[in-house]
């Protein structure tokens, strides 16, 4: 969809307020709980803006998005039900309603991530390599969120440590998603998934911090 760059820029700093807010509202305790809530609303908002702004509209983008989605989430469901995948872990409350222990928007969530990535490898989307490389992303922003997402009770593992079967698994996932994105040779162009992608790390490296401050300081 072809928008005016000055909209563009309001979308962008609106998403930067409200991810900088967020990541504010997660560090005060009295705040701390209504962040949590909010976290499908967020999850959903941020689908919604990277849509609004996909270019090319098609029945195969229509089709991957929706194959992503499942994938991601068949994928948890697995693994949080039989421990196949991921580890021994549990869903909290903070993503909001559940299918059989699983949020529905842990499946918008690996969509949104794998979108994103996807965009901004774009150039390389045909690639043999487009796949290993795109995954090995996704791990590396998998290992950036994982103590923030434990912390804002979004999912907890049994362990003390976030096991290594968990970013291999991811890996595994992920490379299948990408597998599927190179095959269908889609184009996808959005202006907006690497400011998003950027938001998102510069977020969760963000509450890292704090939260290892937080620790050392007790």
């Amino acid at each position: 969809m072809k928008e005016q760059p000055s909209i563009q820029r309001a979308v962008k700093i609106i998403l930067a307020i409200l991810y900088g807010v967020g990541m504010v509202g997660f560090s005060i305790s009295t705040t701390y709980e209504i962040f949590v809530q909010l976290t499908p609303l967020n999850l959903l908002l941020t689908l919604i803006v990277l849509l609004w702004f996909h270019d090319n509209w098609n029945t195969k983008s229509v089709f991957l998005f929706f194959a992503v989605t499942v994938i991601g989430f068949m994928a948890e469901l697995l693994g949080v039900n039989s421990q196949i995948l991921f580890g021994h872990y549990e869903y909290g409350e903070a993503l909001g309603v559940k299918i059989w222990n699983t949020p529905i928007m842990i499946g918008v969530n690996w969509l949104i991530l794998s979108y994103c990535i996807a965009v901004f490898l774009g150039r390389f989307q045909q690639q043999w390599f487009f796949p290993f490389l795109a995954a090995a992303i996704m791990v590396g922003f998998d290992v950036v969120m994982e103590p923030v997402a434990t912390n804002l009770r979004m999912w907890s593992w049994q362990t003390e440590q976030i096991p290594l079967k968990n970013y291999l698994d991811w890996y595994l996932v992920s490379f299948l998603i990408f597998t599927l994105i190179r095959a269908s040779k889609v184009n996808w162009k959005n202006r907006l998934a690497a400011w998003i992608l950027l938001v998102q790390f510069i977020f969760f490296v963000g509450l890292n911090i704090y939260f290892k401050l937080n620790e050392w300081a007790y």
